[in-house]
């Protein structure tokens, strides 16, 4: 089986160094392939590169999966419905340093980290990426297409609508809900409930503005 990496920036060299470093990991797949559609075929990190639509010319179906490699929530979910209308099948990373309770339910696609807690009967949905040494406490549950960075903390029964971004070191409190469309700004500290579409900054976090999708972090 081979793996496909959906992406060429940062989060999909630390997708491929993490399975490179890892012997669990990288006997699972006999070759990595990068996928982007903004280049032409040639190699990247010294494994074959391709956009999409040549690699569905070029590998049947049943011989990959796709993990996607971006950091954008948009954009993990407009690469994850190509890679749905084009038939192929999502593949699962979890580094084994992570620990994830064996009551926590995880999607496909989902990415989680190096020393990352997956708390008991968390639920994390398709295309979700966890960046290391954060925590997902117990009963969270995350949407799809949702980006958690580094040293984030999300508390017990919080739940996180889809395409939210959470930036690094931030903290979440119980019993919350972070709405769909959220940014929630590297270090803010999330005491109440945040609407949908809405950036989040601060301590403790206030609604700054809309996410209108034009950039941020």
């Amino acid at each position: 089986m081979r793996l496909g990496i959906y992406g060429t920036g940062g989060s999909g060299r630390e997708v491929f160094d993490m399975i490179e470093m890892n012997p669990s990991l990288k006997k699972c797949w006999d070759e990595i392939i990068f996928i982007d559609d903004t280049k032409q075929e040639g190699t990247f990190m010294q494994c074959r590169m391709m956009p999409l639509v040549s690699l569905c010319h070029n590998i049947k179906k049943d011989d990959i999966k796709v993990v996607i490699a971006v950091g954008e929530p948009t954009v993990r979910k407009k690469l994850y419905d190509r890679v749905a209308e084009n038939g192929l099948g999502l593949a699962t990373i979890i580094h084994p340093l992570a620990q994830v309770s064996g009551s926590a339910k995880i999607g496909e696609g989902v990415v989680i980290q190096e020393h990352v807690t997956i708390s008991s009967d968390a639920v994390l949905e398709d295309n979700v990426f966890i960046n290391g040494k954060t925590i997902i406490g117990h009963d969270v549950h995350i949407g799809m297409h949702c980006q958690i960075s580094s040293f984030s903390i999300v508390a017990g029964y919080t739940q996180v609508g889809e395409e939210t971004y959470i930036g690094v070191s931030s903290s979440i409190r119980d019993h919350i809900v972070v709405g769909h469309n959220v940014i929630v700004s590297m270090g803010a500290v999330v005491m109440k409930d945040v609407r949908d579409n809405k950036v989040v900054m601060g301590n403790p976090a206030r609604e700054i503005a809309e996410n209108s999708g034009s950039g941020f972090k």
